[in-house]
């Protein structure tokens, strides 16, 4: 607030009359001296404050002045409320008593009463006579601060002014008024009327000045040009200046053959502030120069000729990207323990980024007037953690909580003023790829800036040591270009005409939108209408032209025009199947691989079949644990937006299909379904269960770790699949550990240990000569059964060459008319079969005491 005494240095040794009075040296009592009601009041950060906590009462406080005419008064105030009729401030600019709520005479503005303005008053004992009435509403803020400036010349015209943004800068006038009542004073001073407790404590002022008028000497200047539209220009100067200069068009003169403005015109309400239009439009991206001369103050001082640059420049899709994710902030790494994200310009251009808007679920915040610098930073984080991040370069405090950036994963947006989409990201947990810097403490770094939609393959955790780099170039900033092209994943049907269509990545949105891109076989053609699906574009709703018939396989398929949004057009992955969805029945679906100890890094996962002739709307159904009571637990729908499972399709359900295939090949990349959330898998036991949306069981599964190979070194990494998946699933002769030779697991394809069941006359086994190495070639002897009669209980043995029993495989077990068992090569004292030749025992008999007996061969082989 110290800024107005540079003004009179300069100015001649000034009369005792007048009076300065700062409060720098932290009291009232001295130079000059104030009296009256002085136990109301104190300095407070160097400013004079009310500290009265009386209600309906009335104090001031006053100082010899004896300043009268040919004069400026000038102070700064603040007062944190609404003024109304008896909550308001006068301050005497003269007055012929020292006691200010007496029958004084002299001169004082009024800020407040009942129209919340600034009223000047000539005061002729207990009447009051206004002589200037200012705009209304001013002071009906609850926080009022502003700079006064009043007047009297030689003439006895009195000016009255007011700066709104205290600065001293901005002042308009009040209006003027004539008057010679009074010549002569003694005091200046405050008076203060105050209601209640809401009001107590709440006057402010500072910068006091009662001495001769300044004269203004110095011209105005040019401090900033504002682009508003491709054909408006604001010229701010660095005080108010006069409307006859400003508004003259040939004081203006634009480079690149804009010429003069077709007109100007200076603010209504800020007089520092001149809108300038031009009937030619701006080039974007294109600098330009602004030549402004003889503009001239309200002093009539004449500006120096200025020439200044301004750019028109319209942001497009991808100018700004999110370049920086602190979703899980730590203390145990060195950066401020709050959320962050960054922007990036990555233009040669500032950017503008008033009334933007950034959205982060369902919160959308909208930015302040605020310029972002060519190739430059912006951190944007809690309100109150500005200062935390100010060192660390531009800084704006948006979130109000620290919730916003949410640790799992959420989908960010930036859009400009008038909602078009600049970037999206979706970030996940699983984007880190570190799992320890997952726990928390470390940013998520974006790569490549222009690879903009990159994905998970263009993040990953920052390797800063201070866990990351807000404000700066990525500690993992590199090349990372995206060439490749994109991919048709699937086809859904949300309704029986219209179709989502889903691709691998963000796609260009424009190319998207055009109906000349699909064709859908069967006598559909191209569809109606194809509506691009914000704020990735990642898929697309397209209306078909007739609607889709029930038993139909329908085939859509995607031309080059259709184009990622790094411009690739769509590769040979261009075609989806779909079709009208059926329910699903007891076992159409199974449990077909189960991974409960993945490797590090690793994640479980299950993979299911589908075993039927139908094609299922996997919407409908859930994977869930069985709680110790016996209830459904854990229950997680396997695909919330719709997804077609096919006959014959494996899908692996997770939360991070990546990190599945960083460790195990497939040849079915496409068959894995990410889910937010995943059941538990214990390495003991626990239950795997598909149920429809009726909670109605569709497969179940209760593995245990005993199920395992128990000639495995270490079981962790190895899956356990299922021998046949027409057999039943809970049978423990069905599962087997996953060959080592696939490398221990078959995410998405038939499994390495699969054996058909096949069925013969009686009994028939194969192979005959199997080798249980867990190498993926004849691990399993399969024995198969088939009977004239159901209903018979059966009992398998196995016998070495030399009749000694290793092995109990079936006990009293009730048979199907036809069936297959599995023997593994391992003993009933979990040991690995010798290399030599066995015997299968088999007996079945029925409730009638009647009794078969079959036996049967084979040699267990293995690498000598």
């Amino acid at each position: 607030m110290k800024k107005f005494l540079f003004s009179i240095l300069f100015l001649p040794v000034l009369a005792s009359a007048q009076f300065t009075d700062d409060f720098s040296d932290g009291d009232f009592t001295n130079n000059p001296i104030w009296s009256g009601d002085t136990s109301r009041w104190e300095v407070l950060n160097f400013q004079l404050h009310s500290i009265d906590s009386i209600a309906s009462d009335t104090f001031y406080l006053s100082t010899p002045s004896a300043l009268a005419t040919t004069a400026q008064w000038e102070f700064w105030i603040n007062l944190a409320f609404n003024t109304s009729s008896t909550n308001y401030v006068k301050v005497f600019l003269t007055s012929d008593m020292a006691n200010l709520k007496g029958n004084n005479s002299g001169y004082f503005v009024e800020l407040g009463n009942t129209a919340d303005n600034l009223v000047l008053y000539k005061k002729n004992g207990a009447t009051s006579t206004a002589l200037i009435t200012g705009a209304g509403g001013v002071l009906n803020h609850s926080n009022n601060i502003l700079k006064v400036k009043i007047t009297r010349d030689a003439s006895n015209l009195w000016t009255l002014w007011r700066d709104t943004t205290g600065t001293g800068n901005y002042y308009k006038s009040e209006g003027t008024a004539t008057d010679a009542t009074f010549f002569t004073s003694s005091y200046f001073g405050l008076l203060v009327k105050q209601s209640t407790s809401s009001f107590f404590g709440k006057h402010y002022f500072d910068d006091f000045y009662a001495g001769p008028i300044i004269v203004d000497t110095v011209p105005p200047a040019v401090t900033s040009l504002n682009v508003i539209s491709q054909t408006q220009l604001d010229v701010q100067f660095s005080e108010g200046v006069d409307s006859t200069r400003a508004n003259k068009v040939s004081n203006y003169f634009a480079s690149n053959g804009l010429g003069n403005p077709s007109s100007a015109k200076r603010d209504a309400s800020n007089f520092s502030l001149v809108h300038l239009t031009f009937a030619t439009n701006f080039q974007s991206g294109l600098w330009n120069t602004l030549t402004t001369d003889s503009v001239q103050d309200f002093s009539l001082n004449t500006m120096v000729q200025s020439v200044d640059s301004f750019l028109y420049y319209v942001p497009q899709k991808y100018d700004v990207v999110i370049n920086e994710i602190m979703a899980h902030p730590s203390s145990v790494t060195s950066l401020p323990n709050y959320e962050y994200a960054e922007l990036y310009n990555r233009t040669p251009y500032p950017i503008n980024l008033s009334n933007w808007t950034f959205s982060a679920s369902s919160t959308t915040k909208t930015f302040s007037s605020i310029t972002l610098q060519p190739k430059s930073y912006l951190i944007l984080c809690l309100t109150s953690a500005v200062s935390s991040f100010q060192p660390y370069g531009n800084t704006l405090g948006l979130f109000s909580s620290s919730t916003t950036l949410t640790d799992a994963g959420t989908t960010l947006t930036l859009k400009d003023q008038s909602g078009n989409l600049i970037h999206t990201v979706t970030y996940s947990d699983t984007w880190y790829q570190d799992a320890n810097k997952g726990n928390g403490g470390w940013s998520l770094e974006q790569i490549d800036p222009n690879n903009f939609c990159g994905g998970k393959n263009n993040w990953r955790a920052s390797v800063n040591p201070s866990g990351g780099t807000p404000g700066k170039i990525n500690s993992i900033n590199g090349l990372n270009p995206d060439n490749a092209a994109p991919k048709l994943l699937r086809a859904y049907p949300v309704a029986a005409d219209t179709v989502q269509l889903f691709f691998d990545e963000p796609m260009d949105n424009t190319s998207l939108a055009n109906l000349s891109a699909y064709i859908i076989d069967n006598g559909i053609g191209n569809p109606n209408y194809a509506n691009p699906v914000a704020p990735d574009y990642s898929s697309v709703m397209i209306a078909l032209a007739s609607p889709i018939s029930s038993g139909i396989i329908y085939t859509v398929t995607v031309n080059s025009s259709v184009k990622d949004c790094a411009g690739n057009s769509i590769g040979i992955k261009n075609s989806a199947r779909f079709a009208l969805a059926q329910p699903a029945s007891r076992n159409d679906i199974v449990v077909n691989e189960v991974m409960f100890d993945p490797l590090d890094n690793g994640v479980e996962w299950t993979e299911i079949y589908n075993r039927s002739d139908k094609i299922i709307d996997l919407k409908e159904i859930s994977v869930c644990n069985l709680s110790s009571s016996g209830n459904f637990s854990n229950i997680k729908q396997i695909a919330p937006s719709g997804f077609l499972i096919f006959p014959g399709d494996y899908f692996v359900l997770s939360t991070d299909q990546s990190a599945i295939k960083a460790q195990y090949s497939t040849p079915n990349p496409e068959g894995f379904i990410d889910m937010s959330s995943f059941i538990s898998l214990s390495n003991d036991s626990a239950y795997v269960i598909l149920i429809n949306a009726s909670q109605n069981i569709i497969d179940s599964l209760h593995y245990s770790s005993g199920w395992e190979l128990p000639l495995l070194s270490s079981s962790k990494g190895i899956s356990l699949e299922r021998i046949n998946y027409d057999m039943p699933t809970q049978d423990a002769t069905n599962w087997h550990s996953a060959a080592e030779s696939v490398g221990g697991a078959t995410p998405a394809y038939k499994n390495s240990q699969y054996t058909a069941g096949e069925t013969g006359n009686e009994i028939t086994i194969s192979p005959e000569v199997f080798s249980p190495d867990n190498d993926g070639y004849n691990d399993v002897l399969t024995i198969n059964y088939s009977f004239d009669n159901p209903g018979l209980v059966g009992n398998v043995q196995i016998f070495d060459s030399r009749g000694r029993l290793i092995k109990n495989l079936v006990r009293n077990e009730l048979l199907a008319a036809s069936g297959t068992f599995f023997w593994d090569g391992i003993t009933d004292e979990k040991t690995k079969a010798r290399i030599g030749i066995y015997v299968i025992w088999l007996e079945v008999f029925d409730d009638k005491g009647n009794v078969k007996k079959y036996k049967k061969s084979c040699v267990v082989a293995g690498k000598l």
